[in-house]
């Protein structure tokens, strides 16, 4: 007898999913700059601060402060007292950022500022002993507040050399044009506004 073959075609259905797995590298993957910079404060009534980027830089870096265009130049000025952030960009779109405060400096207080602490920090007549955490005596003058609070003191030791001459011998006391400075900024009523 002949045989039937029967078949029987279900329709199926394949739900086939299909997904790419490349993985593009993040160009600023790892990118983090340790920006380097130097700042003024602004002094008396005027807008006369200043921040200027020292690392990084170059042609192919741009800068830019509080969110404004990005600039060539790593140099803001005419600044008024308050806080900023800078934005450091590369050629590639990477970015840093770095937040800054410029204070509001009286005349007087940034020439005796300057004296203790040197321009940008550096050493002065204060440094090493007062500086970068160095406590000798027990004062440290790395903040405003110490400075302001210890007025008497350095009064005392730089000016009249009570009980001995600051900065200590073998070096040469401060000269007559800064003992000056020290005696207005203390006559002025001593305050970092003054």
């Amino acid at each position: 007898m002949p045989r039937t073959l029967l078949l029987s075609l279900f329709p199926t259905m394949f739900l086939l999913s299909c997904s790419k797995n490349d993985t593009v590298a993040d160009p600023c993957s790892g990118v983090s700059y340790a920006i380097q910079y130097f700042k003024t404060e602004s002094i008396g009534t005027s807008n006369n601060g200043t921040i200027s980027i020292s690392f990084p830089v170059g042609d192919t870096i741009s800068y830019s402060l509080n969110g404004t265009s990005f600039q060539a130049s790593p140099a803001f000025n005419n600044l008024a007292p308050g806080n900023y952030v800078v934005k450091v960009k590369n050629q590639k779109g990477c970015t840093d950022t770095a937040q800054f405060v410029i204070f509001n400096y009286g005349p007087k207080y940034a020439l005796v500022k300057q004296l203790i602490s040197g321009v940008g920090g550096t050493g002065g007549y204060c440094g090493p002993c007062h500086l970068n955490g160095g406590s000798s005596g027990g004062k440290n003058f790395d903040t405003d507040a110490s400075i302001v609070s210890s007025w008497d003191r350095i009064k005392a030791r730089a000016v009249d050399n009570i009980p001995s001459q600051m900065p200590e011998t073998p070096n040469s006391p401060l000269a007559p044009a800064d003992k000056q400075k020290i005696t207005d900024w203390v006559n002025a009523g001593h305050r970092q506004l003054d």
